[in-house]
């Protein structure tokens, strides 16, 4: 297994007048061969990582011990997707499948040191449950790019659809990636938790949904339209300023959003690699590092050319991101 590395590759790019930053730094690279497919990561208070490859989670210390931490009971060609902890301090994974028999699309609970996992919700086997949020009350919403819609699950793991709108639908017609469309993909809410926003994959956009006193949603918007810069946009997550950083997977690209929706790419190509998601570390000394998967899904499956290079990097950014979950 690679050892951990501290490379910085790739030009400086600019975050604003005179504001620099070197671009992504491999933490550490991963064997395509093996499955190791990084597609989500999460982070917590001491600094370990979490990311979901392939059916598995696997947890990376601050040492650089790399570990299985769980192996949840799902069938073959399952992808476990979103990882988010809830304010239990379990952590929580999505999982889907590119076929709906049997079913794969469940929320599962895992504890993160010493495995034990137990589904924690089951969801439309037609769907694919992505990516994770929670907010103060404890409720989990969960992104379904094949349904085009948001779930919302109670801490009894009750599942109901929160929002079922166009605007979080994919294009079935002409997808952005090649294999299957996706709609609503990232999700996070903003500082305050009024806002809950959700990225759409196939057609660049950026949904902002407001939430009132009770949970409930109010009229979605889309807040950012640019197809040419954010089509294939997976993973989201914000920093304190408002800022919003998203992976853009379908165009190796890494972008930031700035809090007039204003799109600035960061880096893009060299490591990044189908970059699916991202994460602010949570310790004093990572909170301005950013760190994000090379998925390398497109390049292992062949839909684009080259040698996949799936991978964990970082990213050094200017201010800190907000406090998880």
């Amino acid at each position: 297994m690679a050892k951990t590395l501290a490379v910085v590759v790739g030009a400086a790019v600019l975050f604003g007048a005179g504001e620099a930053v070197a671009g992504p730094a491999l933490v550490r690279a991963f064997d395509p061969a093996q499955g190791e497919l990084p597609e989500s990561i999460t982070t917590d208070w001491a600094g370990n990582l979490y990311m979901s490859m392939g059916p598995v989670v696997k947890k990376l210390r601050p040492n650089g011990q790399l570990t299985t931490l769980a192996a949840p009971p799902v069938p073959a060609g399952t992808f476990m997707l979103g990882l988010k902890f809830g304010r239990d301090g379990w952590l929580y994974a999505g999982s889907g499948a590119f076929a709906p028999e049997p079913s794969a699309a469940f929320v599962w609970r895992i504890h993160p040191l010493t495995g034990q996992t137990t589904q924690y919700a089951a969801l439309d086997p037609l769907g694919f449950p992505n990516d994770l949020a929670f907010d103060d009350r404890g409720d989990l919403y969960v992104t379904d790019p094949f349904l085009g819609l948001i779930w919302k699950i109670d801490d009894d793991g009750d599942a109901d659809v929160w929002l079922a709108d166009p605007s979080l639908e994919g294009d079935p017609v002409t997808p952005f990636l090649p294999f299957h469309s996706f709609g609503a993909d990232g999700i996070a809410f903003d500082r305050w938790k009024r806002n809950l926003y959700v990225g759409n994959l196939d057609y660049g956009t950026i949904v902002r949904i407001p939430i009132d006193c009770h949970g409930e949603p109010g009229e979605p918007e889309v807040w950012v339209d640019d197809y040419a810069k954010l089509a294939g946009a997976d993973g989201i997550a914000f920093a304190a300023d408002g800022d919003l950083y998203v992976a853009v997977n379908g165009q190796d690209r890494l972008v930031r959003v700035d809090d007039d929706g204003d799109v600035h790419v960061l880096a893009q190509g060299g490591l990044l690699d189908a970059p699916s998601s991202v994460v602010f570390g949570q310790t004093l000394l990572t909170k301005n590092t950013l760190y994000v998967t090379s998925f390398a899904i497109n390049r292992y499956l062949g839909v684009v050319p080259g040698t996949p290079k799936p991978a964990l990097l970082s990213l050094s950014v200017p201010d800190w991101g907000l406090a998880l979950p």
